[in-house]
């Protein structure tokens, strides 16, 4: 065969490989009688309600994280491949900028920021036909549907264009008074932020489940979105988090930088309770420190 062939055929492998990253696992474990992986065994049970900027209401109280089945571990697995596949097109802010997705609040530790495509306008906001109080935002891509191949929203390591890919979002309306049913079993613990404060200028989100009187007197309106639920999902390249992958927040996004190094105990187990909480995150360009680690 000829060297580029190899060289062509090789390369392939490497992507199938990669791309199919959490099905192979599972299969693995499976076929060398383990137990389901960690993303289908949640270790850590941390409230929706646990959190800035969350509501209160928690559709989960009473009910436990447990092992999902072998069946719907490899269901699970392939929507996570496939997801990561999707937005691995967007490894940084910058090239997520270039196509369309903009960032609607600023780096917070523990999550990074909030990219979408579409989302609120400023034209929206003074739009006389804009229903604050029950907005349907389907023709700018926040709907009712919930495709787990496909996240609406990408979260980055800092506020400029060079902080790199560390998760993603589902961010899914409903109009029952509940959380999607999303994906199999009973761990992905959704959560909501009733009232969120947009600024008028630009439409970023400022400030959440402030009073009206409070968001007027800082340039913006208040849009009602309890019925918009949100899921975090930490699966990208470097940036898992074993004891839940859907963690709301997670300790190696640190208000210093990231730690991308995977053998960190931010990625396996790091306290919670040590991370700073802030309603609003500052404006700090954290792109510009050291992320390969540490």
């Amino acid at each position: 065969m000829p060297k580029f062939r190899l060289v062509a055929v090789a390369a392939v492998l490497v992507l199938v490989a990669s791309s199919c990253r959490f099905a192979a696992l599972a299969q693995q474990n499976q076929d060398n009688g383990k137990p389901v992986p960690w993303w289908c065994n949640p270790t850590e049970e941390i409230p929706v309600t646990d959190g800035p900027a969350s509501g209160n209401v928690d559709w989960y109280a009473g009910t436990h994280k447990s092992p999902l089945t072998w069946a719907q571990c490899h269901q699970l697995s392939q929507w996570i491949d496939e997801a990561n596949e999707w937005v691995s097109q967007w490894p940084t802010q910058a090239a997520a900028a270039a196509d369309g997705w903009v960032r609607v609040t600023p780096y917070f530790p523990g999550m990074g920021t909030h990219n979408v495509r579409g989302g609120v306008t400023p034209a929206m906001l003074v739009d006389p036909e804009f229903d604050r109080h029950d907005p349907i935002l389907d023709a700018v891509g926040l709907d009712g549907v919930f495709d787990p191949t496909r996240p609406d929203v990408l979260q980055f390591d800092g506020n400029g264009p060079n902080a790199r890919l560390v998760g993603f979002d589902y961010y899914v309306r409903t109009d029952t008074g509940l959380p999607p049913e999303g994906f199999p079993g009973n761990n992905d613990w959704w959560h909501h932020h009733p009232w969120i404060c947009h600024r008028y200028s630009d439409a970023q989100q400022i400030g959440f489940n402030m009073s009206d009187s409070a968001c007027t007197n800082v340039g913006g309106v208040n849009v009602n979105l309890s019925n918009y639920y949100m899921l975090h999902v930490w699966s990208t390249e470097g940036m898992h988090y074993t004891p839940d992958v859907y963690a709301g927040m997670i300790p190696c996004i640190k208000s210093g930088g990231t730690v991308w190094d995977p053998n960190d105990l931010c990625h396996i187990g790091g306290s919670m309770a040590a991370m700073e909480h802030s309603q609003v995150a500052p404006e700090v360009d954290h792109s510009t420190m050291d992320h390969s680690g540490g």
